[in-house]
């Protein structure tokens, strides 16, 4: 809706202008207040330890040593960590892990100015 007001004069020019950036100052501080809000433990830590129990369960038949504790760890640890990336990459523009919009932004601006 503010951005379909077309300013008369320069008082109103510059009243856009401070609207305009108030809207983006009061974006910015959501955006952060929401990352806050949202920070909890690392989930894929629970992952890790949860994955290396049902790993060591599986071999449970086998007596405890160095040599398949380890391989197991890392196993487990690594499959944690790409369940964490595809859940935390499953919304791109929002999270830890966000991807700029500002080129897809350009992207739509261009399209449809060439249209």
């Amino acid at each position: 809706m503010v951005l379909r007001l077309e300013p008369a004069n320069t008082i109103q020019k510059d009243l856009m202008a401070d609207i305009m950036a108030d809207l983006d100052a009061l974006s910015d501080f959501r955006m952060v207040r929401l990352n806050h809000t949202l920070s909890k433990p690392p989930v894929y830590v629970f992952v890790i330890i949860f994955g290396f129990l049902v790993s060591l369960a599986c071999f449970g038949a086998y007596h405890p040593q160095v040599p398949l504790i380890a391989p197991v760890s890392l196993y487990t640890a690594f499959i944690g960590l790409v369940l964490y990336l595809v859940l935390s990459l499953s919304d791109p523009c929002h999270g830890g892990y966000t991807i700029d919009p500002t080129p897809f932004e350009r992207l739509i601006e261009t399209l449809r100015s060439v249209g």
